[in-house]
C-alpha cells in the first residue's frame, strides 16, 4: 500500500517572476494570479515604504480580482529594510499563504532580497520554480523606462509625483542620505544641482519640459543601467534557469 507524504503535501508551491525594472513582472505575475487564484508576493524592499509609492511603482499596483501582498508597510522615517529582514519576511509570508493557497506568486526585483532567498534555497521546504524576464535591447529599454519616468514625473491626479515624494523626504536632512541612494531619486538631485532647483520646492512650481524631459531620460538611463545588472545577478544566482514565459499553471505543475 502506498501512503502519501503529508509532508509534501504541506509544502508552498511556488513560482518565483524575477526580473529587472520595467520588464513586465507585475503583468506577468497578474496574469497567472488571475488564472490561478493564487496570489502574489512582492519580493521588493523599496515598495515596503508608504510613501514612496509612486517611485516604487507601488501606486496602480493593486488590481481587482488579485491578492498583493507586500513585505510590510513602513515609512521612509522608519530606515532601510535590511535584506536579512525582507526575506526573513518573505519567507514567514509565503509559507503562510502557502497553507491556504495551492500555488504562491513571488514577484521581485531586489538584487539583495533574492541574492538572500537563494542562499538559503536549499534549506526551504518549497516547490520552487523560477521565470526569469529579460529586459529588450537597450534602445527599447531606454524608450520604455523614458516613458514610465514621464509618467512617475507628472501622474494623472490626484496621485503624488516622484518630485512630490523626494521633496518631502529632503525637507527632513536625517533622510537625505538615504533618499540620495534611491534609483531615480539620485538623477532628480543631479538635475536640481545642474538648474539650480531647490529640491524642497520640488512639485510646487512647473518645471520646464526641457528639465522634465532630462530628469526623465537620466531616470530611464540609470534604471536600464541597473536593470542589466539586475539580469546578469539573477541569471547567475538562479543558474540561469526559466520556464516558458507567460506559461499556465499546467507548465507549473510539470516543472515542480
Amino acid at each position: 500500500m502506498v501512503h502519501s507524504d503529508p509532508r509534501s503535501a504541506a509544502r508552498p508551491f511556488v513560482r518565483l517572476i524575477a526580473g529587472p525594472t520595467g520588464v513586465g513582472k507585475s503583468a506577468a505575475a497578474t496574469a497567472l494570479a488571475r488564472e490561478t487564484g493564487a496570489p502574489i508576493v512582492v519580493a521588493d524592499r523599496l515598495q515596503c515604504f508608504t510613501d514612496l509609492a509612486t517611485t516604487s511603482a507601488r501606486a496602480g499596483a493593486d488590481v481587482p480580482g488579485v491578492r498583493r501582498h507586500w513585505l510590510g508597510d513602513r515609512t521612509f522615517a522608519d530606515g532601510d529594510l535590511c535584506a536579512v529582514t525582507a526575506t526573513d519576511a518573505l519567507v514567514e509570508l509565503v509559507e503562510r499563504l502557502g497553507r491556504r493557497h495551492r500555488l504562491v506568486i513571488v514577484e521581485g526585483g531586489s538584487i539583495s532580497l533574492l541574492r538572500e532567498l537563494a542562499a538559503r534555497r536549499s534549506a526551504l521546504d518549497w516547490r520552487l520554480t523560477v521565470e526569469l524576464l529579460a529586459p529588450p535591447d537597450p534602445a527599447e529599454y531606454v524608450a520604455t523606462l523614458t516613458r514610465r519616468a514621464h509618467e512617475m514625473l507628472a501622474p494623472d491626479p490626484p496621485g503624488r509625483s516622484l518630485l512630490d515624494e523626494l521633496a518631502a523626504l529632503w525637507r527632513e536632512p536625517r533622510q537625505r542620505w538615504l533618499a540620495a541612494s534611491v534609483n531615480g531619486f539620485e538623477a532628480v538631485l543631479e538635475c536640481c544641482a545642474k538648474y539650480g532647483i531647490e529640491v524642497t520646492a520640488l512639485g510646487e512650481q512647473p518645471l520646464s519640459t526641457h528639465v522634465l524631459d532630462r530628469m526623465a531620460t537620466l531616470i530611464a538611463e540609470r534604471h536600464a543601467e541597473h536593470g542589466f545588472l539586475q539580469h546578469r545577478v539573477f541569471s547567475e544566482i538562479f543558474d540561469g534557469r526559466t520556464t516558458e514565459s507567460g506559461s499556465g499553471f499546467g507548465t507549473v505543475e510539470r516543472a515542480a
